[in-house]
C-alpha cells in the first residue's frame, strides 16, 4: 500500500499527536480527543471524516500533499 497523502495543516497536526508521545496513535478515539485538546482544528476534522484513510497511514505512513 501507499502513503496517505494529507493537507499539511493535517499532517502538522498529526505529527505534533505523535511526537507528543501522549496517546498510542493506533487508538482512533484517543488520537481524535488529542486533536480536540490541542485545538489541531484541521486534523480533528480531517480524522472525523477519513477514519479508514488514518488507519491505512498509521499502518503505511502519512505524508504531506504537495
Amino acid at each position: 500500500m501507499d502513503k496517505i497523502l494529507v493537507p499539511r495543516p493535517v499532517f502538522e497536526g498529526l505529527e505534533a499527536i505523535r511526537q507528543s508521545g501522549a496517546v498510542n496513535m493506533f487508538d482512533f478515539g484517543s488520537v481524535l480527543r488529542m486533536a480536540e485538546m490541542l485545538t489541531q482544528k484541521d486534523a480533528a476534522r480531517w480524522l472525523l471524516n477519513h477514519k479508514r484513510e488514518y488507519l491505512q497511514g498509521v499502518l503505511y505512513g502519512i505524508e504531506p500533499e504537495e
